[in-house]
C-alpha cells in the first residue's frame, strides 16, 4: 500500500513508515512538500491513504482536488495542535484529522483504519445493495444548510429560526424535540426564536437533523422512524459524555445521532449474508456509504460504520468509543467489553450504564 505524505516537514513520514514497519506493515511512503508537487505525483500514481498537512499553502485546495480526482483514497488532515480549530469546511474535505503532537505509532495506527475504512466502503457490492433500496432517508438539507451557515460568524440566529419555520411540519418536531427531557431540563419552549436562542446553533442542528432524518417516509413504518429518532437522541445526549479530553463533543453526538440511520434501511434487517468478524454490519456500513454521498465529514462515516465494531479504529477510544457505547447502551446492543478493557476505559461502563438508565426513565 501506499501512503502519500503533503507537507513541510522532511522528518515525520519516515518515522511513521518506521512505526508501520514496526507494525508489519511494509508501505511505501512519499512525501512531497509543495503543493503542486503532490498534484503531480499523485495524478501519475493513486495512493491508499493521503496525509495533507494543515500548515502546507494550499492544503484546503488540494484536498478539494482529491475529493474529485480520487474518492477512493483516504484522506487525513494532520493539525499541529490537537485544539487547533478546524473550519467544517476543510472536515467535508477529509476523512479525519490527526495531531501532529501525537506519537507517530498514533499517527500510523489511524493511517491503518482511515485505509481499511475507505476501502470498505468503495467497494461496488456495498454500491450496489444501497442502489437497491427502496426505502431510504432523505438528505437532511435544512442541516446541511445551518452547517454552513455556522462556518459564517456573523449569521443571524433569527435568520435560521425563520428558515426552519418554512416547514410547519418539520418546526413542530424541532419544537417537540426542544422540550423533550434531553434538551428541554424543565424549561417551555413555545417559539423557534425562543429555542434557537436559548439552546445555540449547534444544538438546533442536531435538532434539525433528527427532524429530517427520522421524520416517517414512504414504505416505513412511522412507529419504526419514531422508535430509531428516541433512540438515536439519547444516544446523541449520552456520547460527549462518554469522551474525554482532545475529543469534540459536538462530532460525537453528531455521529451517534446519525448513527440510527441503518434502523431506516428495513430492507437490511435480513440481508441473508452471515456476519463475518472482518466486517461491520451491512447496515452500519450502508449508513456511512450514505453520508459520504451527502459528503458529510469522514470521522462521522467512520463512527457510523464501526459502532458495533469499534475494535475496527484501533486501542484508542475517542468518537468512535463513545458512539459505540451510547448506540449500544440507546438501542439495547451488546457493549464490547474486551475491547473497552483494552482502551482502559471498562471500569466507567457501570456508571454510563446508570446515566443511560436514568435518561430513559426521564423520558
Amino acid at each position: 500500500m501506499r501512503v502519500f505524505f503533503a507537507t513541510p516537514d522532511p522528518n515525520r513520514p519516515g518515522a511513521v513508515a518506521d512505526a508501520l514497519l514496526a507494525r508489519g506493515y511494509d508501505w511505501q511512503v512519499l512525501a512531497y512538500a509543495r503543493n503542486e508537487e503532490s498534484r503531480q505525483v499523485l495524478g501519475e500514481a493513486a495512493a491508499d491513504v493521503v496525509v495533507v498537512d494543515l500548515a502546507l499553502p494550499g492544503a484546503e485546495a488540494l484536498l478539494r482536488h482529491l475529493l474529485y480526482t480520487a474518492p477512493q483514497t483516504a484522506r487525513v488532515l494532520l493539525c499541529e495542535e490537537p485544539g487547533e480549530r478546524v473550519l467544517p469546511a476543510l472536515l467535508g474535505l477529509c476523512h479525519g484529522l490527526v495531531a501532529a503532537s501525537e506519537p507517530v505509532e498514533v499517527v500510523a495506527e489511524t493511517l491503518l483504519a482511515y485505509a481499511d475504512l475507505a476501502r470498505s466502503l468503495d467497494r461496488p457490492a456495498l454500491r450496489a445493495k444501497v442502489a437497491a433500496l427502496t426505502v431510504l432517508p432523505g438528505v437532511p438539507r435544512l442541516y446541511l444548510a445551518i452547517s454552513r451557515a455556522l462556518e459564517d460568524p456573523n449569521v443571524e440566529l433569527g435568520a435560521i429560526a425563520a428558515k426552519i419555520g418554512e416547514d410547519p411540519v418539520l418546526a413542530g418536531r424541532v419544537l417537540q424535540i426542544a422540550n423533550s427531557a434531553l434538551y428541554g431540563a424543565g424549561r417551555q419552549i413555545a417559539s423557534l426564536p425562543v429555542a434557537v436562542t436559548r439552546l445555540g446553533l449547534k444544538a438546533i442542528r442536531q435538532l434539525v437533523l433528527a427532524a429530517e432524518l427520522y421524520a416517517p417516509a414512504a414504505g416505513l413504518p412511522a412507529a419504526r422512524a419514531e422508535e430509531a429518532r428516541r433512540r438515536s437522541l439519547l444516544a446523541a445526549w449520552l456520547a460527549p459524555r462518554l469522551i474525554g479530553p482532545g475529543s469534540d463533543p459536538d462530532i460525537a453526538g453528531t455521529a451517534a445521532l446519525l448513527a440510527g440511520i441503518g434502523e431506516l434501511l428495513p430492507e437490511l434487517d435480513d440481508d441473508g449474508v452471515p456476519p463475518l468478524p472482518s466486517a461491520p454490519p451491512i447496515q452500519d456500513e450502508a449508513a456511512a456509504y450514505l453520508l459520504g454521498l451527502w459528503q458529510l465529514p469522514g470521522i462521522l462515516q467512520q463512527a457510523v460504520a464501526w459502532q458495533r465494531s469499534p475494535r475496527f479504529a484501533g486501542p484508542g477510544f475517542g468518537i468512535v468509543g463513545a458512539v459505540h457505547v451510547a448506540t449500544a447502551l440507546a438501542f439495547d446492543r451488546r457493549v464490547d467489553e474486551g475491547w473497552l478493557e483494552r482502551c482502559g476505559m471498562a471500569a466507567h461502563l457501570p456508571d454510563w450504564r446508570e446515566l443511560a438508565a436514568r435518561m430513559q426513565r426521564a423520558a
